[in-house]
């Protein structure tokens, strides 16, 4: 896979996996996107396989209605590993939330992803 592939990759996992309201269409994109065995941890977190990563994802968008992602520095790509940075944000207003992403990409899909989330933005 390519440096191309790898930042589709992980722009696709903040736009199109994060932002999806609807849980189907959230699992079939992950069940794409992920490796089986693919592991994502947060600050409070570890979830380890498919179905654990979808529940965790699951879980934090749980309090982010009426709120999207967006990415905010395009992907950089070391190797198998990419870094994107996001911000989630209700509309038209600044963010609520910023971090960033690390994905370990493994035959064309995310093995592992590492969340770092920024300090939350006053308000």
């Amino acid at each position: 896979m390519d440096r191309t592939s790898h930042t589709e990759l992980v722009r696709r996992n903040v736009v199109e996996v994060f932002n999806a309201t609807d849980a189907e269409l959230r699992r079939e994109l992950i069940e794409a996107m992920y490796h089986p065995d693919a592991v994502f941890y947060d600050a409070e977190h570890t979830a380890t396989g498919r179905e654990a990563v979808i529940d965790a994802i699951t879980a934090l968008l749980a309090d982010s209605a009426g709120l999207s992602f967006s990415v905010t520095v395009e992907p950089a790509v070391l190797g198998d590993v990419a870094r994107i940075s996001w911000a989630l944000s209700p509309p038209n207003a600044p963010a609520v939330v910023t971090g960033q992403d690390f994905a370990v990409v493994k035959d064309g899909t995310i093995a592992e992803l590492y969340t770092f989330v920024d300090q939350k933005q006053p308000g």
